[in-house]
């Protein structure tokens, strides 16, 4: 995991990042502190980039693809932030050639894992509640009543599928995706055939059955939602033509077909009397938050949580009291809408008190200072991880690196980790703008 603090104001972009990767292998978990998790995106542009969540975007590094893209793109110059994004895309999606076979086919397995594993468990669920009533018939009656029911299960799942908003990044029909992965899709009825054939001896999946879930899969890879491993890229700086800095977040999931599944998070750009200043946490951003908020994020769920459950209580329990049943549901009503008038005020309180005082004095703050704003947000987060019995690793630490990006003087690193000696590598830096 990782955390990644950006700290903006109109002179420009504090960015600084920890050097935690987890590496799992089974049951095994191991957390390194050396990696590189930022960026220069141009080597001659106020622009830099970002990397959390997975390291690796099918099996190639992050670390690799920016590098190959910092090299092609040489002295060209865009002019805003949000084309250097999309140019940045537009680069992995001619490049997808240098994804393996093997690696795509896994990546599809790992794409798929967490919808076969809800239909997995919602057929699991129907077999386990019919048990009593099939129990009592013969083979061919008791598949004759649970085979509507799982078509049924795969009937809604498909609904619901159907309703959740989708991108516009694919191109192929339903045709070519199912002769693409006709193994994982058989696969995949084959395993889900055999956990209610546990149950049900001769259960077999009807062909409506398996149209329904290829087009389960299929739409999938349509949905706006990125629910598989992914990457999160953070490109900030300068365009040519912006004087105010801009942060632009895109999730990265998988490649499936020719298609690259991301989502395009909302920006975060400088406007002077608009939005003069802002604190952004990447990935792990509770105790930003916390410093944000003089509150934890969690804890204040569960303050939420509990006032409200502790009034609708309340609220019931006087309900139940009063013979007037209409005197009582006003009494009632108006006990349930403390909460919520509750939770405004502190809000407006914490607003006023906390946040907004820290964000005002962040507008007038110095390039220095806004470094040093990042670095300690990084370093606190690696703190509170180290002696958290709760925290299940270490999963930010390590040095950090820390940068700031302005419109006159580019990409400034002010602390940087290298793996190796500059003055035993000269040749490294006499190559580096020619390259």
């Amino acid at each position: 995991m990782t955390t990644i603090i950006g700290v903006l104001n109109s002179q420009g972009i504090a960015i600084a990042a920890d050097s935690a990767v987890t590496v799992n292998s089974g049951d095994v978990k191991k957390v390194y502190n050396r990696s590189n998790k930022l960026f220069t995106l141009s080597k001659y542009s106020p622009v830099g980039i970002a990397i959390y969540g997975s390291s690796h975007f099918m099996a190639i590094p992050w670390e690799t693809l920016i590098k190959m893209y910092r090299k092609q793109l040489k002295e060209k110059k865009f002019d805003t932030v949000e084309k250097y994004k999309l140019d940045f895309l537009a680069f992995l999606s001619k490049n997808i050639s240098l994804v393996t076979p093997t690696s795509k086919e896994n990546s599809y397995y790992s794409f798929a894992l967490t919808v076969f594993n809800e239909l997995k468990k919602n057929m699991q669920l129907t077999v386990e509640n019919n048990k009593p009533v099939t129990e009592k018939m013969d083979v061919l009656n008791a598949l004759g009543h649970i085979s509507p029911l799982i078509s049924k299960d795969l009937a809604d799942y498909k609904t619901y599928i159907g309703k959740l908003p989708n991108n516009d990044l694919v191109k192929f029909n339903l045709a070519d995706y199912i002769k693409e992965y006709s193994k994982p899709l058989s696969d995949i009825a084959k395993e889900l055939t055999e956990e209610i054939a546990k149950e049900y001896k001769d259960f077999t999946f009807t062909e409506q059955d398996i149209n329904s879930l290829n087009e389960i899969f299929y739409d999938l890879v349509k949905i706006e939602h990125i629910f598989e491993q992914s990457s999160g890229l953070v490109f900030m700086g300068f365009g040519e033509k912006e004087i105010y800095p801009s942060s632009q977040l895109v999730t990265v999931g998988s490649l499936v077909g020719s298609v690259i599944r991301y989502k395009v998070e909302k920006p975060s750009c400088i406007s002077p009397g608009t939005y003069d200043a802002d604190i952004i946490p990447y990935a792990q951003g509770d105790v930003t938050w916390t410093v944000l908020n003089g509150i934890d994020p969690a804890y204040n769920v569960e303050v939420g949580k509990a006032v409200n459950e502790a009034f609708v209580s309340v609220a019931s329990e006087v309900e139940s009291k009063i013979p007037d049943k209409t005197e009582a549901k006003k009494i009632s009503d108006i006990i349930k809408g403390i909460p919520e008038a509750l939770v405004e005020k502190l809000d407006a309180y914490r607003n006023e008190q906390i946040t907004r005082p820290l964000v005002n004095i962040l507008i007038h703050m110095g390039k220095e200072d806004m470094a040093e704003m990042a670095e300690s947000l990084v370093s606190i987060t690696s703190l509170k991880r180290k002696f958290t019995m709760n925290s299940s690793d270490e999963s930010v630490g390590g040095p950090v690196d820390v940068a700031i990006i302005t419109k006159g003087d580019g990409f400034i690193w002010l602390k940087r980790k290298n793996y190796f000696d500059f003055n035993l590598n000269r040749g490294f830096i006499d190559q580096y703008y020619k390259s």
